[in-house]
């Protein structure tokens, strides 16, 4: 980022990315001449609320006050004309009706004008937009949605290429930007970002994690115990440490298989059941099944399976075509691998995580 470098940060789900970026914000911050936004766009539903969250944020910064505030009163007064509405049309081009103000004839203009204003002062903004894919996928579901999405991330590219000597991006969200832009053949529109990732922890930190999770709660863990959380986790992740050590220390009890049993009862599989809602979310109706079909066979078998069972498992149906479904596979175990949900070695799949893989065996196994 000192170098003028835009991020996309590729992890899985559940790894930290927010608040690795978030701490990333304060941390900008510290110098006096610079200012950073972090914002979440999932639920936003057409430009117009991208813009005003944008703009609202921008806003709880002292950038730009005046602009800014011109900025979101333009948006505002378009919003109310809707009467609670959304927007049908591609949003970036939509007329304001401010015709009179050259800046603010339509949003596009509008947004434009408040990073002119920025590009025109000695300050350095750093703008986190987490979920981004989140609201994109809702806006190709609308109307001229493959349009629409096509056009915020031409000009989100545009915005990088044309600020960046006052303005660094990072993008992040639980479904991956590159996941999704590969999937709709946009792939050129991120090809600016220089990628970064974050894993789990390495054994030594979930450690090290553990360790200080016991000190501050006052139930230090002995090195054994440790060492038994971070084996039966099997892919340490801080989340799922976090709920393992929350679970020992709530039990009269203290027994770790104990707690994992408990953590894995109906009542509580709520914990993870993000990584199942997210299939849906980010997958259309047939690749949606075709991976839940894959890890739900997966999470039979600890030892993991070769590609050929797993293609056999997606041939089940009769009317099923061999080179389709040889592509669907090689495509999606790229994606389950990407978003954490696999690992390949010596040419076997398996659930990186052993929490996870049990999981999906009791709520979806056979």
């Amino acid at each position: 980022m000192e170098n003028q470098a835009n991020i996309l940060l590729v992890a899985p789900r559940r790894v930290g990315k927010s608040s690795l970026v978030i701490r990333l914000c304060k941390q900008w911050q510290s110098s006096p001449k610079r200012k950073a936004i972090f914002l979440n766009v999932e639920g936003r539903g057409d430009e117009i609320a991208f813009a005003e969250k944008l703009l609202e944020e921008l806003e709880t910064v002292g950038l730009t006050a005046e602009t800014v505030t011109r900025a979101i009163a333009a948006v505002r007064k378009f919003r109310q004309g809707l009467g609670g509405a959304g927007l049908n049309v591609a949003g970036l081009e939509i007329s304001l009706g401010e015709a009179a103000d050259p800046n603010h004839s339509t949003l596009r203009k509008v947004l434009e004008s408040v990073f002119r204003k920025i590009k025109d002062g000695d300050t350095q903004v750093l703008i986190a937009i987490d979920e981004l894919p989140e609201f994109l996928l809702t806006l190709r579901n609308a109307e001229q949605g493959p349009d629409r999405v096509a056009a915020i991330l031409h000009w989100l590219r545009e915005l990088r290429q044309t600020f960046r000597k006052k303005v660094r991006w990072v993008f992040l969200g639980s479904i991956g930007l590159d996941n999704f832009v590969e999937d709709q053949k946009l792939q050129k529109l991120i090809n600016d970002l220089q990628v970064a990732t974050l894993d789990a922890f390495s054994t030594e930190e979930a450690d090290a994690f553990l360790k200080a999770l016991g000190e501050s709660n006052e139930l230090p863990l002995e090195t054994a115990e440790r060492d038994e959380i971070v084996r039966r986790v099997g892919w340490p992740l801080a989340y799922h440490l976090h709920l393992v050590f929350h679970e020992l220390r709530d039990l009269e009890t203290r027994s770790i298989v104990q707690a994992f049993n408990s953590l894995l009862q109906p009542q509580k599989l709520s914990y993870f059941d993000t990584w199942r809602e997210r299939i849906d979310v980010q997958f259309s109706l047939p690749d949606a099944a075709a991976c839940k079909a894959i890890l739900r066979h997966l999470s039979t078998h600890a030892e993991g399976r070769e590609r050929e069972h797993l293609l056999s498992v997606l041939m089940a149906k009769p009317s099923s075509d061999v080179e389709q479904v040889e592509e669907q596979l090689s495509r999606l175990l790229i994606v389950l691998q990407r978003d954490g949900y696999l690992h390949e070695s010596g040419g076997r799949y398996a659930f990186r995580s052993f929490l996870l893989r049990e999981y999906w065996r009791r709520r979806h196994g056979r």
